[in-house]
């Protein structure tokens, strides 16, 4: 009798410890690659999340687009996440709003050119950078890989001067 009932207790706890939320952690860091429409462009991303409860997160990104026709883009973003559909098998989707910083600069280089009629001409670079403060909206989803690495795609739109989407696929440790 001893011996079935520690048999029940062995095959029961686990399943307690599985029924429990796939992230159990409250953190999660990681990166990934996006794309950005209207700006046309490819860049790698940094973010954290931390999970607040069962269904608010709150994140913190950092967004570098690759130098494209002489721009740089950069963005900074603080989104809340509200977690609208989770599973015990680590999948959870969620709904994203918060503001963004996007920060641009254009330094085309100066150029010089030698004409035969009015000899050496030197044409100066132009600089320009600007900064837009804007509203983000999306959703992205947690899919558990193993028990400390998550696949983090997402999509978001940031509404501001300028307005684009960005798609992302992000890899993401859980500490």
């Amino acid at each position: 009798m001893k011996k079935s009932a520690f048999l029940v207790l062995a095959i029961i706890l686990p399943l307690f410890g599985f029924s429990q939320s796939f992230d159990t952690s409250n953190l999660r860091v990681g990166g990934g690659l996006v794309y950005g429409t209207d700006i046309d462009n490819v860049g790698i991303d940094i973010n954290g999340v931390y999970q607040f409860n069962e269904q608010w997160e709150g994140g913190i990104a950092f967004t570098h687009f690759f130098e494209k026709n002489y721009a740089n883009w950069n963005v900074l973003d603080f989104d809340g996440h509200y977690i609208f559909y989770s599973d015990n098998s680590g999948l959870n989707v969620y709904g994203a709003a918060g503001l963004s910083v996007t920060f641009a600069k254009i330094d085309i280089p100066g150029s010089t050119y030698t004409d035969p009629n009015f000899g050496t001409i030197t044409m100066p670079g132009v600089t320009a950078s600007d900064s837009n403060l804007g509203l983000n909206i999306g959703a992205g989803v947690n899919y558990a890989l193993t028990d400390q690495l998550n696949l983090a795609p997402e999509l978001k739109v940031t509404i501001a001067n300028g307005s684009y989407v960005r798609m992302c696929v992000n890899l993401q440790y859980r500490f």
